[in-house]
């Protein structure tokens, strides 16, 4: 068994290996290529999160379309810019973050132009974009590997659930966290390719209710990556309810060993424990009755019967 907690960089580059394939047979759709501009590319992220390529694509159009233009957006209420994500989650979070970033880079240069991050070492455009509140890992990671290349992988909540059930990731880590376990099995090329492909599968409507953690809590110790092909076959054919199946039975079963293992040790230890007393004898066997001696045949006969008997003669 090759739990996600104890798993090995080359365990998961040969889950991967098999994963990959399978996920893209599903779904048959090719890795979008973006090119935008620094803010734009931020603005599209937090449009991104926790969303399908193609809702992020409808509310970063809507976005645009309901406004002439950036300063538009930056000087309009939260709940006005919220309209451009009708039909995702947390329209209102996305919206305050939306103006967040345009009133920081409109303050810094009263003008609504980033570029200059491009030019900066990652550590620096790290910096910069950690002094802009309310970004979140995701946004920053995908900002970072798309305008300047670095090695990062943008992990989100809802692609981070997917990966624990894949068993690529231990179920106690966060979003940056598990975007550092899988640097050293996801080439800096295959990025974009292994984001999209993970993204298609954590955002599928007719299946994501698998990966709830809190209806579903994942093993302590990480689902079994080996075994990821066939769970995800299951998945697909029937749903969420036959590998949810599958789960419990798996769990049940390590319930049971767990079981048998405690009783097992609790009868050895009572065993080593255990004291032998001796059988207590019933009132009949411990109250004794005199036994009158038998005489002799041979027994002198009493004084008296001496008597009598010379009388006798």
């Amino acid at each position: 068994m090759v739990a996600a907690s104890r798993a090995k960089t080359s365990d998961r580059a040969a889950i991967l290996k098999k994963l990959l394939p399978a996920i893209k047979k599903q779904y048959k759709v090719a890795v979008p290529k973006h090119d935008r501009p620094v803010l734009e590319t931020i603005l599209f992220a937090i449009c991104l999160e926790d969303a399908t390529v193609v809702d992020a694509e409808h509310s970063y159009a809507r976005l645009f379309s309901e406004f002439p233009d950036l300063n538009e957006i930056r000087v309009s209420s939260v709940k006005e810019i919220e309209r451009a994500f009708a039909g995702q989650t947390d329209p209102e979070w996305r919206a305050f973050r939306v103006r967040s970033v345009l009133q920081y880079v409109f303050e810094k240069s009263f003008a609504f132009e980033f570029e200059s991050l491009r030019k900066k070492t990652l550590e620096l455009a790290t910096k910069q974009l950690a002094k802009i509140k309310h970004l979140s890992t995701f946004v920053r990671n995908y900002t970072l590997q798309a305008v300047i290349g670095a090695h990062l992988i943008p992990i989100d909540p809802a692609m981070g659930r997917s990966l624990v059930w894949l068993g690529l990731v231990p179920p106690n880590q966060d979003v940056e966290q598990m975007g550092e376990t899988l640097k050293a099995v996801v080439r800096k090329t295959e990025v974009p390719l292994f984001c999209f492909s993970i993204r298609c599968l954590a955002t599928d409507k007719a299946v994501l209710d698998e990966f709830d953690s809190a209806k579903f809590p994942a093993p302590e110790e990480g689902h079994d990556g080996s075994l990821v092909t066939d769970r995800l076959d299951a998945l697909y054919k029937s749903g969420a309810s036959r590998a949810r199946a599958k789960n419990a039975a798996d769990r049940l079963e390590l319930a049971k060993k767990e079981e048998a293992r405690v009783a097992k040790e609790e009868a050895k230890a009572a065993k080593a424990t255990a004291v032998v007393k001796p059988a207590k004898k019933s009132d009949a066997e411990t109250k004794t009755t005199p036994v009158k001696a038998a005489k002799p045949k041979d027994a002198p006969a009493k004084p008296a019967a001496k008597k009598a008997a010379k009388k006798s003669k």
